[in-house]
């Protein structure tokens, strides 16, 4: 699971705390350890019109040596799955935050807006 992250890379928990790759391992092993949340927007005028909203733990610092280290991600994706926008950041909570924004401009992009709330994450 941890394949594809350069050797030497640290690893974090969802707390920020730094982990060997073993403890990163069995984490992404929980199911849903990693999501932190998925929405989607649909507009009911326009059908082919959807945003998916994901945020998730990378558990590695995806930023150019930052600090704190950059381990969540929040996503917008097309309805075929074209990444449109997407942010890193350092805490759950910035990436909530961030999360909630994308899902509120979604909202006001839409004419007739839809949201569905996805809620298989664990804590």
């Amino acid at each position: 699971m941890t394949d594809g992250v350069e050797p030497g890379r640290q690893w974090y928990d969802r707390d920020g705390r730094p982990i060997p790759q073993e403890e990163a391992e069995r984490l992404l092993g929980r199911p849903g350890y990693d999501r932190i949340r998925a929405t989607t927007v649909m507009d009911m005028s326009d059908l082919d019109w959807i945003r998916d909203i994901s945020t998730v733990w990378v558990g590695v610092d995806l930023g150019e040596v930052a600090e704190p280290p950059l381990i969540f991600e929040t996503a917008v994706f097309d309805r075929d799955h074209t990444t449109l926008r997407h942010r890193r950041y350092a805490t759950e909570a910035q990436a909530s935050e961030a999360h909630e924004a994308f899902v509120v401009a979604a909202c006001e992009e839409a004419n007739d807006p839809v949201v569905l709330e996805t809620t298989d994450s664990v804590t």
